[in-house]
């Protein structure tokens, strides 16, 4: 694998690596340098869709740049990123469209910033996480129709897991993901974000996402039955820690405005534990 990441890049990918399960230290070196690849792509272009003070027009310029540096890899790239992903594509017969639907869904998230119905927010769902999925599984050539429709409910429920820890600071970049509709129908509002006040009612309606998110595990849980080795095992890790963030969500009084349960190192090492001696 040709390493052209600059000193910057790698002080980024670093920066948020510990927070990217897919890009496992259990992967193999082949792998796990392919996917960190990837991930720098998707983690820049993340970045410029939600991070710093740039209004619409000057992120949409930005993520320009690399789109065109997507369009660059069917011909001759000369920006060191797009070489390393030209030879991720080459090597592994990686799409280049699941790139492209992830740019979709950075382009989404500045020119939307609010969502009326479920379904909105799980067709979201399928272009910002999806394709990450099957793109990991198609690092270890694991990819068919059984294996992605089961790797997408994961992915959504993720998705979903990260949409209701971060609620406040969505809020913040003036970007609400839980729907319209769940704010009428749990009498909730955008001020009581802006107040940090979690309500018993919005009690309920975490609840009631959560049982979504709970779906989608019980929906894609049986894809570790489908691979085998340090993928198996790194999927029955991630059932795993979406399984007891869920339930810690559940059983946590805390204001979720203020404080969301997350996963400690020590989480991932019993995770681990348990899903190597249930091998």
């Amino acid at each position: 694998m040709t390493h052209y990441i600059t000193l910057n890049h790698a002080r980024n990918v670093k920066k948020h690596y510990e927070n990217f399960p897919v890009a496992s230290m259990l992967f193999p070196k082949k792998q796990r340098e392919a996917a960190i690849i990837l991930y720098q792509f998707a983690r820049e272009c993340d970045d410029i869709a939600d991070e710093g003070t740039w209004n619409s027009s000057q992120r949409t310029a930005q993520l320009l740049y690399y789109k065109e540096g997507l369009d660059s890899i069917n011909t001759k790239p000369s920006v060191p990123l797009f070489v390393d992903i030209k030879q991720v594509c080459h090597e592994f017969n990686l799409q280049l469209g699941l790139l492209y639907q992830l740019m979709t869904a950075f382009e989404q998230d500045i020119a939307k910033d609010r969502y009326h119905t479920m379904s909105e927010v799980i067709d979201y769902c399928n272009k910002a996480a999806c394709p990450a999925g099957e793109m990991i599984l198609t690092l270890f050539g694991k990819q068919n129709k059984t294996t992605i429709s089961l790797s997408n409910h994961l992915c959504i429920a993720l998705a979903m897991i990260g949409m209701l820890q971060d609620i406040h600071e969505d809020f913040l970049k003036n970007r609400i993901y839980i729907p319209q509709e769940y704010f009428k129908q749990f009498n909730v509002t955008e001020a009581e974000i802006h107040r940090k006040e979690f309500t018993p009612r919005w009690s309920n309606l975490k609840d009631a996402w959560l049982t979504i998110i709970d779906h989608h595990i019980d929906s894609g849980e049986s894809l570790k039955h489908h691979l085998t080795g340090r993928l198996k095992l790194q999927i029955k890790v991630l059932i795993g820690a979406s399984r007891l963030l869920s339930s810690r969500m559940k059983l946590s009084k805390d204001n979720l405005f203020v404080k969301s349960p997350t996963l400690s190192k020590w989480d991932w090492g019993i995770l681990l534990f348990k899903a190597i001696i249930r091998s």
